[in-house]
């Protein structure tokens, strides 16, 4: 009797352990999630030699986090790559938790930054088609250039009314309700 029962016992924890393989196989983006929560949470505790207190498998990273930067020198360039490192951070709009990338404190300020030039920057640099930033919020108008195109493929979301001076701070992060990188 009791053979049957531990025989059954490690037959469904084999065949649930195939399902979950097979399932990682054929959905791998949401799997790692899953196979994330189920190793921090679940395996790392099973008091078992081998197991117990192993690392996070390499696919596991912690969640990001925000990071504070002082910009001596802060250009339409330093800022446009912050945004694109901001969009990495958010996985390309598919990152599903609120998330502020950057507090970015801009000691001096070099020439006029704005929307309308970090776009410049980020057209420039053959960016549109991973970041577009098809319409420009504050002025309300779509962007002169080609970086989008139509108000769907805007990316970018600013919101700094006031002018980029010394002594500013900017915040990049990401809104995941509406899958855009916002510039406070």
């Amino acid at each position: 009797m009791i053979y049957k029962v531990v025989v059954s016992t490690v037959i469904a924890i084999a065949a649930v352990a195939l399902l979950f393989t097979i399932m990682q196989t054929y959905f791998s983006g949401t799997m790692t999630s899953v196979s994330c929560k189920l190793h921090k949470n679940v395996i790392r505790h099973i008091p078992l030699s081998g197991f117990a207190n192993q690392p996070l498998p390499d696919k596991c990273v912690s969640d990001p986090h925000e990071e504070r930067q002082r910009i001596s020198d802060m250009t339409n360039r330093v800022l446009a790559h912050f945004i694109v490192r901001c969009w990495e951070k958010a996985e390309e709009g598919m990152y599903g938790k609120k998330l502020e990338c950057f507090e970015l404190y801009a000691v001096n300020v070099g020439g006029i930054i704005n929307e309308s030039t970090v776009t410049a920057v980020i057209e420039s640099e053959d960016k549109c088609s991973f970041i577009p930033n098809y319409w420009l919020d504050i002025e309300n108008v779509s962007y002169p250039g080609s970086c989008g195109s139509d108000i769907t493929e805007n990316k970018i979301m600013w919101k700094m009314e006031d002018p980029i001076v010394d002594g500013t701070t900017l915040i990049l992060k990401y809104n995941p309700l509406a899958h855009w990188v916002e510039v406070i």
